[in-house]
């Protein structure tokens, strides 16, 4: 049965984007923009998932189209069609059904939306730490995947070395005790990162299919 962690109202516009300019102009916007920073995109999530991944809190964009990474110029969707975890061309709306097709999950370290990442202080997403380990270690993914290096360095309180594969040492024990789950860090996939492409960022997200199901074949 597939989970849904947290409800939210599902918010539908004729544009799908709140910056879009609509009669009213800025002040429409505006006002738009704050009825959207009360919505919450809900965490999508199943036991045994192959890969959870982890993203820093919803924009507008996603806050109004209700799913993850639903920004039309963030990479994450193109990227994840072509990477092996999936065996078609996914969207944003496909969000839904990937716990239960494909074994993949979404959730976010910090739930409230705001207009840019850096609206969220360092506390408030420490914040969520505790909350998002006991999602790893109740649903027992096999790998959670941190999009973004600086979502990890807040995640772990240290400096990332490197992307990719982490040390085994921060590999987080499952509630059952019957296994572990291994963190796996990649660049953002957002439009505004500018340092990664997208065939850089597609290397990434092959290296994980082929991680996740080395990780899966463990525990089968």
């Amino acid at each position: 049965m597939q989970l849904r962690t947290t409800k939210t109202k599902q918010v539908t516009t004729s544009t799908s984007s709140p910056y879009f300019i609509k009669k009213g102009g800025k002040a429409n916007i505006k006002k738009e923009a704050s009825v959207l920073l009360n919505e919450v995109v809900p965490d999508l999530l199943e036991y045994d998932l192959k890969v959870l991944f982890v993203g820093i809190n919803p924009g507008l964009t996603s806050a109004a189209k209700g799913h993850h990474y639903a920004n039309h110029t963030n990479h994450f969707w193109p990227c994840l069609s072509e990477s092996g975890l999936v065996d078609r061309k996914v969207t944003f709306e496909d969000d839904i059904q990937l716990p239960s097709l494909y074994r993949l999950g979404f959730t976010n370290l910090t739930a409230r939306t705001t207009r840019r990442a850096s609206d969220l202080s360092r506390s408030e997403q420490e914040m969520g730490i505790p909350i998002l380990n006991h999602k790893i270690a109740t649903y027992r993914p096999r790998v959670a995947c941190f999009v973004g290096k600086g979502i990890y360095e807040i995640y772990s309180g240290q400096k990332c070395k490197r992307m990719g594969l982490q040390e085994t040492e921060v590999n987080l024990p499952w509630l059952s005790g019957q296994g572990e789950t291994v963190m796996y860090v990649m660049p953002s996939t957002s439009g505004l990162v500018s340092a990664y492409q997208r065939p850089a960022r597609m290397k990434f997200f092959q290296e994980l299919a082929q991680i996740a199901e080395q990780r899966d074949q463990i525990y089968q």
